[in-house]
């Protein structure tokens, strides 16, 4: 055993209190700054959160989900910090000429399992890097991470030392002591420089990103609630929108957790249709220096504005984050835009004006498909809401949408009934920062639906609104079922018999409000599968759909920079289907739009149907 003297180990030893001072003192600032923001952070569900930390974090779900030869790569590198921690341990023990490990374990460690994973690793670590400073994926940053080319050169250097230490113990083999030291000494320094290093880089996830995940909220979107009372006096309403241009805790939290991989950006309908919104840059990065520099949560108002308003809310982003990251911001920059500097777009001004007068987006005063259902009385099974996209004809042929769920709900003897004056949710005030005319419209629905158990939608933009979003200003009392879920549950109990005759090629476009608002994924393809024998998924579907482009209320906008609706209308196209079915009167809307014009001439026009339609037609 080589002998370390007391000149070394106290050279050892003020690095390690130096690094590791410096190490805590950086962690210590970025969470005194997370706790200056707004809110709390959530307790609540500890064992759903503990599993979900070792879904996520330890085993690397997302990673490996999402690219799965690059994640498998970060994964055999992240696995190896934790093979690699005994060792480590053991590793410095022997500069105190101690021992973590008796001769024979550091035998059999090494040989079954320290080689194996050093190999690993640096295979990860060198294809990763490969990855990065020749592929280039674009949505990794056209920025060289001289940090990450630092990690790699560390990582593989360790590897390197470890199987030099570990080819000694191995074969026995006894190098002379200034071998032995020199290369401890470059192993030792390098896990040292590694805490230098790692608060001050990107690489400060591997600390964060548990904790991170950990306090993640469960519902999605996670928009906070912004009660403001009408009646209330000047003060309360001032203090409110103080607080508009501030993060919250976990907010602030995501931010010094990124991970910069550009998954958010990679996934992102705005993006990918050309327009301007790069939610890692927009929404998390551009924050992180003005944070840092001001010590200070006042950051909203740095968030690109024409990248906040291109934003469909769509919630890809935080689905495809590996670390957590709640990464939409929209509804922070819009609120700030709207409720404290009075900035609405031109395209918006008639649409909020509308909402307060009549109560809808189009400003109608009647319904033409409201005369032909029958009024809720309190006697029937169910309300029927038809929110404003069928109930005033933003897509002329979603009305007969709803005559088809009528059909099926009357054939299994479901009595429902409409609401005699049905107002909009106020789902498009919300996502477009008019938290007051939210309010407004907020409080009557509840005031209107106060002896009602359970509700019918179609929209699940509605679903939503009436639902988890309420319940975040008021308690509740009913309950709040999307159509497809209703379909579902009478195709299960035998209550309706379908039969597979559509002959036609049939895929499913999930609705992202539905499938990753909701968690409703099984629903629909439930219904689906009963009625059609031709049925083929498209590529991106369930929780990783791709939003149809009318989600932020950006259906009212019309025009961006980009063609967010164009890019789903494609793949639709590129998937050969004769029809295109949905559950959300947003994404049949603009399904139609976005078809038509990117249809070639010579191929008949794909047809768009709703998931009630396809049953409806299709009952025995």
């Amino acid at each position: 055993m080589v002998y370390f003297n007391y000149i070394e180990q106290i050279l050892m030893s003020l690095l390690i209190l130096v690094c590791i001072g410096s190490f805590c003192f950086e962690i210590t600032k970025r969470f005194r700054i997370v706790l200056k923001g707004e809110g709390s952070l959530p307790f609540d569900h500890i064992p759903s959160r503990i599993w979900r930390v070792f879904e996520e974090f330890l085993l690397q779900k997302k990673v490996l989900q999402q690219r799965f030869i690059p994640g498998l790569m970060h994964a055999f590198v992240f696995w190896g910090f934790i093979a690699f921690a005994l060792i480590t341990i053991d590793h410095f023990f022997r500069g105190y000429n101690s021992a973590l490990f008796t001769d024979n374990t550091r035998y059999f460690y090494s040989l079954a399992f320290g080689i194996p994973w050093s190999f690993l690793v640096l295979v990860g670590i060198l294809y990763l890097a490969y990855r990065r400073f020749y592929l280039r994926p674009k949505y990794l940053g056209e920025k060289i991470s001289y940090t990450s080319g630092i990690v790699a050169i560390f990582i593989s250097t360790l590897m390197i030392t470890y199987m030099i230490d570990a080819y000694w113990i191995v074969y026995d083999s006894h190098p002379s002591a200034l071998t032995f030291k020199i290369n401890w000494w470059i192993h030792a320094i390098l896990i040292l420089l590694f805490l230098f290093l790692i608060p001050r880089s990107k690489h400060l996830h591997l600390v964060l990103s548990p904790i991170n995940i950990f306090f993640k909220s469960f519902d999605n979107p996670n928009h906070r609630a912004v009660p403001i009372d009408m009646e209330g006096d000047e003060e309360e309403l001032e203090k409110l929108l103080t607080g508009m241009g501030k993060l919250t805790k976990s907010q602030t939290l995501d931010i010094f957790s990124c991970v910069e991989c550009g998954r958010c950006t990679e996934v992102c309908p705005a993006n990918r249709g050309g327009g301007v919104l790069d939610p890692k840059h927009n929404f998390i990065l551009d924050l992180k220096n003005p944070i840092m520099e001001t010590n200070s949560v006042d950051v909203v108002g740095n968030i690109n504005v024409e990248a906040g308003w291109e934003c469909t809310s769509c919630q890809a982003c935080t689905e495809a984050c590996p670390v957590g990251n709640e990464v939409e911001k929209a509804d922070e920059t819009r609120n700030l835009q709207v409720l404290v500097e009075g900035n609405v777009p031109q395209e918006y001004q008639k649409l909020f004006m509308n909402l307060q007068t009549t109560g809808n987006t189009e400003g109608a005063t009647s319904s033409s498909l409201s005369e032909k259902l029958p009024i809720y009385d309190g006697t029937q099974d169910f309300v029927l809401w038809l929110g404003c996209f069928s109930k005033y004809a933003l897509d002329p042929k979603y009305g007969d949408s709803v005559i088809s769920l009528t059909k099926i709900l009357d054939k299994a003897k479901i009595t429902y009934g409409i609401l005699a004056k049905e107002k909009c949710t106020g789902e498009p005030a919300n996502k477009l920062g008019d938290k007051l005319t939210y309010n407004m419209l907020m409080q009557e629905n509840l005031e209107t639906l106060k002896e009602v158990k359970k509700i019918i939608t179609m929209c699940p933009h509605c679903s939503i609104n009436l639902g988890t979003e309420y319940a975040k200003y008021e308690k509740i009392e009913y309950e709040v079922y999307h159509h497809t879920e209703v379909i579902e549950d009478l195709i299960k109990n035998k209550k309706i018999t379908v039969n597979k005759n559509n002959n036609d090629k049939v895929t499913f476009h999930d609705p992202c409000n539905l499938s990753r608002g909701m968690n409703v994924t099984k629903a629909p393809r439930t219904a689906i599968n009963a009625s059609c024998s031709n049925f083929k998924e498209l590529d991106e579907n369930g929780k990783n759909t791709l939003c149809c482009g009318a989600g932020g209320g950006l259906w009212w906008k019309k025009e961006t920079v980009g063609k967010t609706h164009l890019v789903r209308a494609e793949q639709v196209i590129e998937s050969g289907s004769d029809t295109v079915v949905t559950g959300c009167s947003f994404c049949y809307g603009m399904m139609n739009q976005g078809l038509g014009p990117l249809t070639p001439q010579d191929q008949e026009p794909i047809k768009v149907k709703d998931v009630a339609d396809l049953v409806a037609e299709n009952l025995s």
